[in-house]
């Protein structure tokens, strides 16, 4: 199953990259068509897909296998706050290691040249393609395939770093490569906690999306967005404010982001726990004599979890990661060579 995982992953990468090609070439021009073959039919149809056909399991399960799985609203609220959190952290991040590259001599390559004219028409059309079809394909792909499926095969601290870097390396970019990586792993953090793929697409939905709306709020004269922009104009413009301000937002923020995972859990568990309680018919008993028998369940299968995957996980050979190297090597040339012809 494991090298099957990969070869998928394989075949979207490649999928994507003759997309990108065809557009810089101009035979794919059209933004709705692109946008259609890459989110909807290569980055969410097709894993579901072909990991159905591999595995010779019902497409209703690879969605369970995927972690398309129904949260709780508290989940979901908290994860529209993380979302807001870590578009400030992402933000962060992004300038960080933009100004970075740009020491280096590397600019943005800009293709299009046509002026665009801002409406409300055009900020819709924005949230669908670079909010809401990103938000639920993207993440289908690799907190879905690469992370919650891929789990069962590997350990999940190690399909946590696999994942987020193929998240970075598949924007096929150096500009967006960094920040989308650590933005890939801090919503795979929360994908393993919650155990569902649902909050990690509600996370970067809302960063996309606030992304948009401050992008296009800006040149609409939205009150927020100007509000915004005003803030940022004056921390960055003096060096003192910009390091105090950073410090403490960044601090206060990674706080705030930990903290509502952990409410996550949380509330994760407090669900578990009623429908153990309810399975096993303990409801004569009090809550807390209750929560003591199901605290002594959780330790004996964790303690036997522990030890089948001790004595039967096995480190994937050479063989099994084939499609793994490939890809982080496409990846990697592809992103490399954009960082090249931004310097010439």
């Amino acid at each position: 199953t494991y090298i099957k995982i990969n070869l998928i992953y394989f075949i979207a990468m490649i999928l994507v990259a003759i997309i990108f090609v065809l557009g810089a070439f101009g035979i794919v021009q059209n933004e709705w068509l692109s946008t259609f073959l890459i989110q909807i039919v290569v980055m969410f149809a097709l894993p579901l897909l072909l990991y159905s056909l591999f595995t010779k399991t019902k497409v209703k399960d690879t969605f369970k296998t995927f972690g398309i799985k129904k949260v709780s609203p508290a989940i979901i609220g908290f994860s529209i706050l993380l979302g807001v959190i870590l578009y400030f952290i992402n933000s962060f991040v992004a300038t960080v290691s933009q100004s970075f590259i740009a020491l280096l001599g590397y600019e943005t390559v800009t293709t299009s040249t046509t002026t665009v004219q801002f409406s409300y028409s055009l900020l819709l059309k924005e949230f669908l393609l670079s909010a809401i079809l990103p938000g639920i394909c993207e993440e289908v792909l690799h907190r879905g395939l690469m992370l919650h499926a891929s789990k069962k095969q590997k350990s999940p601290r190690c399909c946590l770093i696999v994942s987020s870097i193929l998240f970075g390396l598949m924007h096929l970019n150096i500009n967006q490569f960094f920040y989308a990586a650590i933005l890939g792993c801090f919503m795979g953090y929360v994908t393993l906690v919650a155990d569902s793929i649902i909050p990690s697409m509600i996370i970067h939905f809302m960063n996309n999306a606030l992304a948009t709306y401050f992008y296009y709020g800006y040149y609409l004269n939205w009150p927020l967005a100007t509000f915004m922009n005003g803030i940022e104009n004056a921390i960055y413009s003096n060096l003192f404010l910009y390091v105090i301000f950073t410090t403490i937002g960044i601090c206060l923020l990674i706080w705030l982001y930990f903290y509502f995972v952990k409410l996550i859990a949380i509330e994760r568990s407090r669900r578990e726990v009623q429908k153990l309680v309810q399975y096993l018919e303990l409801n004569e008993m009090s809550m807390s004599e209750a929560q003591v028998r199901v605290n002594e369940i959780n330790s004996i299968l964790k303690k036997n979890s522990q030890n089948r995957y001790i004595n039967n996980q096995k480190k994937p050979s050479f063989t099994e990661n084939i499609f793994l190297y490939s890809t982080l090597f496409l990846g990697g040339i592809i992103t490399i060579s954009s960082f090249i012809w931004g310097l010439i």
